[in-house]
């Protein structure tokens, strides 16, 4: 973490994440590593193409970080751990990641929350199952597509929940530019950041993004985290490795799954192994569902 970045309150931050779904970290990249996962992130949307582009357009791009193994620098940064353990998030452990970049005149990004363990009761709890990580790379404000969330959304119903379905295809593609999904909603709130900000946010919360109008591309990377990790079910945890493995997963078709961060070349693996969920066994793994359920 950068030792000049502007203090915070770690309790508070973990205060902000349990009512409201998010908070902001300051500065947990310092300016010399965030210019190397600027240039590796520039490096891996060289290899995206116009399909891909087109596949993902609400949110600009959709790389997974596993097709790239010298992203083990950021998954294993002493500065997330640190973050971690002064919130108090303990045995969090890393799972999937992507980077979702939108380019000059990219649309908004649906409202949508990222939840995917609804039928367990665990979802109806303070218990926080798993976290992002939304690392920007560049300053970013509602004119270049900043983040915007409805605060609270993770816990209790909200009328966004009746009309979204996550990563829908469609959505993806903006087939109706109209449809509500993309538009200002009076309970949202704009999160700016400041290039080496984290903002952490619950699963469940419900978020999207602002267009780009800005005549440069929007870089944010999104690490998929679950803290006391020991402690999930045995269910969700089985899940977590089917993410691990790269199986079923409706963020991630059009990988090739060729590569997998516990199966990288070294040094990469054993750099993320220390940090990543590992494999619970035989257990079923818990369904596969979206629709939040607070009933």
């Amino acid at each position: 973490m950068d030792r000049n970045a502007t203090a915070w309150d770690p309790a508070l931050a973990r205060r902000r994440l349990v009512k409201d779904g998010y908070c902001r970290v300051p500065g947990v990249l310092d300016p010399v590593f965030l210019r190397s996962v600027q240039e590796m992130a520039a490096a891996a949307l060289d290899t995206v193409g116009a399909e891909h582009r087109a596949q993902w357009r609400s949110q600009g791009s959709l790389v997974a970080l596993a097709d790239h193994p010298p992203f083990a620098a950021l998954i294993a940064w002493p500065g997330l751990q640190e973050m971690f353990s002064r919130m108090g998030l303990d045995d969090t452990r890393f799972t999937s990641g992507y980077i979702i970049s939108k380019p000059p005149g990219g649309p908004a990004l649906f409202w949508h929350q990222d939840w995917w363990g609804w039928r367990h009761p665990i979802s109806r709890t303070d218990r926080i199952a798993q976290i992002a990580l939304f690392l920007y790379l560049t300053d970013t404000r509602r004119e270049n597509g900043c983040l915007r969330v409805i605060p609270g959304s993770h816990r209790r119903p909200h009328p966004l929940h009746d009309v979204i379905d996550a990563h829908d295809p469609a959505l993806a593609t903006v087939e109706n530019p109209n449809d509500p999904v993309y538009a200002p909603h009076p309970d949202e709130v704009d999160v700016p950041v400041t290039a080496g900000d984290v903002v952490v946010a619950d699963a469940r919360l419900v978020h999207g993004a602002h267009p780009n109008r800005s005549g440069r591309e929007r870089t944010n990377i999104t690490l998929w985290w679950h803290p006391r990790y020991a402690d999930l079910p045995p269910g969700i945890r089985a899940r977590l490795w089917s993410i691990v493995e790269r199986e079923e997963i409706d963020t991630d078709t059009a990988a090739d799954r060729s590569l997998y961060p516990h199966r990288w070349p070294e040094p990469y693996r054993s750099q993320v192994l220390p940090v990543m969920a590992d494999d619970p066994g035989p257990v079923v793994p818990e369904a596969w569902i979206r629709k939040p359920h607070f009933g």
